[in-house]
This record gives C-alpha cells, structure tokens and sequence, in this order.
C-alpha cells in the first residue's frame, strides 16, 4: 500500500496546481466573444411557441448559434469558443434566449449544449484550417459557393456535405454527426461575409429569416445579463476572488501548511477509494451475475411482458452464458457504429447472433430499448426475429436468430463470392417488400424503419431475407395506417436517406419507399449505394434513357442470365421509387404488387422448361425474351434452390394492377411495360 500512497500524493499535489490555474482562468473570463446581435430572434420565438414546429424552433436556434460561432471563427480560426469560455457562453445565449422570449423548455427540448454546442470539435478538428485541409472537403467548398438560393444548388451543396461527413466519419452517432455537420458549416461560413454566411445558413438547416430586416439593427448591444451570476457563481468565489486584509507575506506563509494539509487529506481519501474500489473489482470477478435484479430496470416495460409470458422464444441470457458461448468474445462475425456481432453457441444447441450495443451516449441506450421493445411484439416471417437480451452494468446485449449467410450487401459486394442469381435477387426483393408493407399497413401502431439498406437485409440458409436493425424505426403518430409527415432527427445512411426527409426532416413511409428503391437499384447493377464520391442513383440516370442501356446496370457477374422484361419493370419501380417528392412515389403495396405480377409470367415460363425437359418435347414451348437464362450453360449461382412463389405471410391478390393504379394516390409512370 505504501506504493499507492508515494504514488498518489505528487499526482494530488499537481492536480490541486492544474485545478487552481483553471480556477483563476475560469474567473478571469467573464464575457463570451459570440455577436449574436444581429439575429432575428423574434422570429425563432414564434417558431419556438407554436408545439407543432418544434423541429423548426431547434433549426433556428441551432443555425443562430452556427452563425456567430462561424464569425468568431472568420476573426480567430476557431471552430467555437475554448472550454474556459464554453460555460459564459451557454450561460450568456440562454439568458439572451429568455430576454427575447425563446422559453427555456425550447432549450431543454433542442439539447442546447449538447446537440447544440458552442465549440465544434469534430474528430479531432477544432481550427478551421483543419477542416478545410481535410480529405474532400473541396467539393464542399465548391458546391456551397454562394448564391445558393436556388433549390437546386442547395441540394447540390447538401449531397455534398453529406458525402464529405459519410467519408469522414462512417456510421456513427447522431451526436457526432450534427456536430461535424455544424464544423463543416462553419469552416465554410468562416470565409465569406456576413451576408453569404446567412445565405449558405439557409441551405444548411432548411431555415429562412435568419437576419434582421433591413433597418431595424440595434443601435446598441444586446442586453447582457447581469454580471453577478458570470463574474461570480457563489459566495465563496466572491470571498475567494477579493484580496485579504493585512500582510501578504503573512497570507501566504499561512497558505503553505493549509495546502500541506488539504494535500494530505485527499491522498489519504484517494487511498481509501482505491481500496475500496480494488475489493469491489474482486467481487465482480467472483460473480459476474450478481447484478441482474438491478439492470432488469433498464428493460422496456412492454418487452418484460414477453418475457414474463408463456413463450419461450424471448428470454434474458446470463452475461456468464454469453461471454462462454462467444468463445470469450472471439467470434466476430460482423461490426458496425451500433456496435459489435458475434456468433454464440450455447450450451443447449441454440445458435445467436449476440449484437453488442456501443453504449457511449443516451442514443444508444435508446435504441437497445426501442429493438427490445419493437421487435418483441413484431412477428413476420421477413423480419429477424428476437430471442432475447442480456445486460450487465453499463454493457448492452441483444439476442437475434442467427442468418446463416450473412447480409445482402456481403453477397452484392464482396469480391470472390459465388454471385446471386438472377431470381434469387427478384426473390429477395419480394421478400423485402413484404417485411415493409407488414411494417406500413398490419403492424399496430404502423412503423417507419428509417434505416433500409443492403447490410441491414440478411439471408438464412435458404436464401430467404429478412429485415434487421430496428433501431432507427419510428411509429406512427397517432396509430393510423396513413402516415403524417414527422419532425425527427436527421438518421439514416448516406446513400439511401430520402433526399426530402434531409432537407424538411420530415418523415413519412415514403423515406422507406426511397432506401428500398436503392436497394433495388443494388441488386440489379451490385454496386454500393454512393461508389466514387458518386449516389447510386444519379449515377444511374443515364441509363433510364432507353431500354437499349438499361442493360448496361446488369452485374457483370450475370452476364445474360437475367430476364429483359423483368430488368424493364425492376428499372420502372426504382424510377417511381426514387421520385424527388415523396408524394409522387408508390406505396410499398403497389411496388410488391408490380413485382408479384413480373414473378408471375417468369415462372409460368420456368415451370413449363422443366416440364418439356423431363418429357423432351422442348419444340415451340416455354418463354423468349432476351436475356433469358439458357440451361446447360454450366452457370451456377447462389440461391438457386428457392423458387419464386412468395415465401411471405402476408396474403397475395391478384387484382389487376390497372386497379390498383386507379385507386392509388400516387401515379405510375407511363412507360411501365406491359407483363
């Protein structure tokens, strides 16, 4: 123990220094450098009092507050004020909030400090140099060249910055994301004028009126709060903060043993804590399990009812089990920003894929109870099902049925694998589709997923796909079918966010409608959704032009093993699906309806080959259409073995899609082709 305390008492005694400097810094600086002198807060208070447009209130906070930290960053460099200062600041804008009747529930409600910050570290970058010497930050500065009023510059500059952040920091939190958003904001604001900065604000957070009109700038500053609870927070900073009476030489040789003392004193209580802390750390060793009782609070009321009931599908594993039946965490099958998955074998058979949870922020935690919550209650043959959870302290677990062959977008991108065939693509298609509309239409209340892409799609032994990740999904608001527009967070995966939803933020189950034409769009060329700084989908345009092109989006893996009329409706649907406005996209019924009757003729087709190969009367049968597979070409591709009858619950109709197209609000292209 003797080596703890010689060890701890210098290490006290230079903490106590460091905590003093601060201290007399901290004091020292009274007055936040932030101008918010010429924002229109009248404006962002009549956002902030109407409840319906709460979204709106936290995009005029949070550009008012980017648009004086990009200023100070055109004077000092600096992407927002330094941590001595950080505090004044927060304190200084909260109080101009109230003064011009932005409430403080507006604050609370837009995490003012935390989503919205006054210092924009973004990985590391806190200069604005930094950030402009950053890798692609070019073709941000490039594409938000002011004027940007028009609609679509402003997109142009908005795919921009989203390219740059996905490049920059992959998948990650929400939290990480706005506030590299913001630094990239600002880095670019910081050197242009006034004027262009208010103008590029605009496009960035989707606000209008953010300058004062013309005429009416104060003629004086702002009013600045009163000093009092800035210079000095509490009475023992006023008593520290004013000389002593008498003789200093006398103060300070008092000073001396008093610190000799205080030094003591702490090292003696470190040591205590060490103890205490190094017996505590012993007893969890010994028994890992002995906190279950307390952690079952984290779990989501309605998911400890499934787990309470009669079905055993959903249970809570012991962390002891699943640390044993993940080879003590070897078995790393797949990793991502929400964490790590393994592969568990436990000791009754049942094989899992365990998903650890990173659980850095409340985000996160969040998201483990909505999974747990959603997917206990949802039951669909196209969605991963859950069996069950485990938590220990601050470690978050979750329990998934186990696909044998891994995600969609392994079998679409990774070089060396036996490529999907052709029918096994449409085949999963369906299926996905048929997971959105349970989602959509028989789920109570009805979800939007938010996050629909190729890694999130998994495939069993079968081949049959199944949709994963539900920890973005979002309800309905009033538990009907129909979907009315929502203010959310920004979240979802460049690449497949529905454009509309990024630049109004509002959600519908069209934005699913989008991601899931995307999807499409990568089963049919087996490309990524943004490859070469390029999106898939502009990247694709060319193509749409004639039917003579469309079959240069083929994977090249296919060569011509693939059906014509089939690629031409598959090309149709991801045009509909794709449309700019989410009003003028389909419902997930239409798209599977499309799809089942494109499915239909081509296995009509198949079903007659096989019949005139067994009996050999091959003469004037089965289907021409270029593109068709031959057979006997020697050709082998994964997921053969399904055929493409719909493997799903939800029951098929066979109207005729004339009908289904005259009783739908949205309108179909023309020139879908004939089936």
């Amino acid at each position: 123990m003797a080596l703890y305390g010689s060890a701890v008492f210098p290490g006290c005694l230079l903490l106590l220094v460091f905590l003093q400097m601060h201290l007399s810094l901290t004091m020292s600086a009274s007055d936040c450098p932030l101008d918010l002198s010429r924002s229109n807060f009248t404006l962002a208070a009549s956002k902030c009092s109407i409840g319906e447009d709460r979204a709106k209130c936290c995009r005029h906070l949070n550009a008012l507050v980017a648009i004086s930290v990009s200023r100070y960053a055109n004077v000092t460099s600096n992407l927002g004020v330094t941590s001595n200062l950080s505090d004044v600041c927060l304190r200084t804008i909260s109080e101009t909030f109230a003064l011009h009747g932005i409430t403080r529930n507006a604050s609370v409600f837009c995490s003012f400090g935390t989503k919205i910050p006054v210092n924009y570290e973004c990985q590391g970058r806190s200069t604005v140099n930094q950030m402009l010497q950053s890798p692609k930050f070019r073709d941000v500065t490039e594409n938000c060249k002011v004027p940007l009023s028009e609609d679509g510059i402003c997109k142009k500059c908005l795919n921009a910055g989203i390219v740059y952040l996905h490049n920059l920091l992959g998948p990650t939190d929400n939290l990480t994301l706005s506030t590299c958003r913001d630094a990239a904001f600002a880095a670019v604001a910081s050197q242009v004028d006034y004027a262009s900065t208010i103008g590029i604000a605009s496009c960035f957070f989707a606000v209008q009126g953010l300058n004062l009109p013309p005429g009416s700038f104060p003629s004086s500053p702002p009013p600045q709060a009163s000093p009092t609870p800035l210079i000095a927070a509490s009475p023992a900073q006023l008593s520290s903060s004013m000389p002593p009476k008498g003789n200093h030489q006398n103060y300070h040789l008092s000073l001396v043993p008093s610190i000799g003392i205080a030094v003591t004193a702490v090292a003696s209580v470190m040591l205590v804590v060490l103890i205490i802390l190094i017996r505590k750390k012993r007893r969890e060793l010994d028994d890992s399990d002995t906190d279950d009782k307390t952690s079952s609070k984290s779990i989501p009321r309605a998911a400890r009812k499934f787990q309470d009931g009669p079905s055993s599908m959903f249970r809570k594993f012991g962390y002891r089990d699943t640390r044993k039946a993940t080879d003590k965490f070897n078995t790393i099958i797949g990793q991502g920003g929400f964490g790590t998955v393994y592969k568990a074998r436990f000791h009754d058979g049942l094989v899992v894929a365990v998903k650890q949870m990173n659980m850095v922020s409340k985000q996160a935690e969040d998201e483990f109870c909505r999974e747990i919550e959603l997917l206990a209650r949802l039951h669909h043959r196209h969605l991963v099902s859950l069996r069950g959870f485990c938590i220990k302290r601050h470690e978050r677990f979750l329990m998934y049925e186990y696909m044998e062959n891994g995600s969609l977008k392994d079998h679409l991108l990774t070089p060396g694998r036996t490529p999907l065939s052709w029918r096994a693509r449409i085949q999963i298609a369906i299926d996905v589709a048929n997971a959105l509309e349970y989602l959509h239409f028989y789920c109570n209340p009805p979800l939007c997923h938010r996050d629909i892409k190729s890694s999130n799609i998994l495939l069993d032994e079968n081949f049959v796909a199944k949709v994963a990740d539900f920890g973005l999904a979002h309800a309905s608001k009033d538990g009907s079918v129909c979907f009315e527009p929502v203010n959310t967070d920004i979240r979802g995966t460049p690449g497949y966010m529905d454009p509309e939803y990024v630049v109004t933020r509002e959600l519908t189950e069209k934005s699913d409608v989008y991601s899931y034409g995307v999807v499409l769009l990568e089963l049919v060329t087996a490309r990524r959704a943004i490859q070469d700084n390029t999106n898939l989908v502009e990247w694709s345009q060319p193509f749409f032009t004639s039917e003579f092109r469309i079959t240069e989006l083929v994977d090249p893996n296919l060569r011509d093993a693939f059906d014509f009329d089939q690629l031409q409706t598959i090309v149709e649907i991801v045009r509909w699906c794709t449309q700019k406005e989410g009003r003028a996209r389909p419902s997930i019924k239409q798209v599977l309806r499309l799809l089942y009757e494109s499915t239909e003729v081509m296995h009509s087709g198949f079903v007659e080959a096989m019949e005139d190969e067994e009996y050999g009367e091959t003469e004037g049968r089965g289907r021409t259409s270029r593109g068709n597979t031959k057979r006997g070409e020697g050709i082998f591709f994964s997921g053969d073995v399904r055929g493409l009858a719909s493997s799903s619950s939800t029951s098929r109709s066979y109207c005729s899609r004339s009908f289904l197209l005259e009783t739908s609000s949205p309108q179909s292209p023309h020139n879908i082709p004939s089936i």
